[in-house]
């Protein structure tokens, strides 16, 4: 496939077009795409979450290396939590006991995974660039936003704004998924190209990523009606 036709059917999907080989392939990570396609997918993502960033290309060579996922995506949950009890209020009182209430379906093997094991080392010669830390950070900048707005109407039971606010979370997390906003495409080829065997381990995690992201709200169940029991106990600030 050229990297012409790599590009449109990127571009197909972030118009929301269904392209069923979209779906079955990781089209970033197979070290055929250009520089500028890369630039283009980033600028592509920020636009189609509305976002004002401008894609910052980066150069800098991490002394543990690059990580194929994000490393930050396992601080989510717990920032969410971090944001949601300060606005409310109850962040000193209660942050340590909600945080056990946090479900993140990442199994032990995956996290670690994530953190240490799938991560890749370039040489200045390998003219390494990433955008993927601007646009991921711009994704979970609005995705933390709406999950705390969501959170804060499902504690106060305001049906309205929590419908209007979970669809905004459903758009968010399908754009994240369907274009790996968590993945960076350099660290992904290198790292694939030096386990060709364990191509299925990445397939699993970004399945298990895609899940996490599309179920997101049933991650904070537990949290939220411990917050509304608290409330109605007069406990919240007693």
């Amino acid at each position: 496939m050229t990297p012409i036709l790599k590009l449109m059917l990127a571009l197909a999907t972030v118009l929301g077009v269904v392209v069923t080989t979209v779906k079955s392939q990781n089209l970033i990570c197979d070290g055929n795409f250009e520089r500028n396609q890369l630039q283009n997918a980033a600028q592509n993502a920020l636009d189609v979450i509305g976002s004002t960033r401008t894609p910052t290309a980066s150069h800098a060579l991490a002394g543990k290396g690059q990580h194929v996922f994000n490393n930050n995506l396992l601080k989510f949950h717990r920032s969410v939590l971090e944001d949601l009890l300060k606005e409310l209020g109850g962040y000193d009182k209660h942050m340590e006991n909600l945080k056990q209430d946090l479900v993140i379906p990442l199994t032990e093997d995956q996290q670690k995974a994530i953190s240490t094991t799938m991560v890749v080392h370039f040489s200045s010669k390998d003219e390494y660039v990433d955008y993927n830390a601007a646009v991921f950070g711009a994704y979970v900048e609005k995705l933390r936003g709406a999950l705390v707005a969501y959170l804060k109407a499902d504690t106060s039971d305001d049906d309205d704004k929590r419908n209007r606010i979970r669809t905004q979370v459903q758009l968010i997390t399908n754009n994240m998924v369907n274009l790996n906003v968590y993945v960076d495409p350099m660290a992904c080829d290198h790292w694939l190209k030096k386990n060709p065997k364990k191509n299925q381990q990445f397939k699993d995690i970004r399945d298990a990523l895609r899940n996490m992201f599309q179920n997101i709200l049933q991650d904070f169940k537990t949290v939220s009606k411990n917050i509304k029991d608290l409330y109605k106990s007069g406990k919240w600030k007693s």
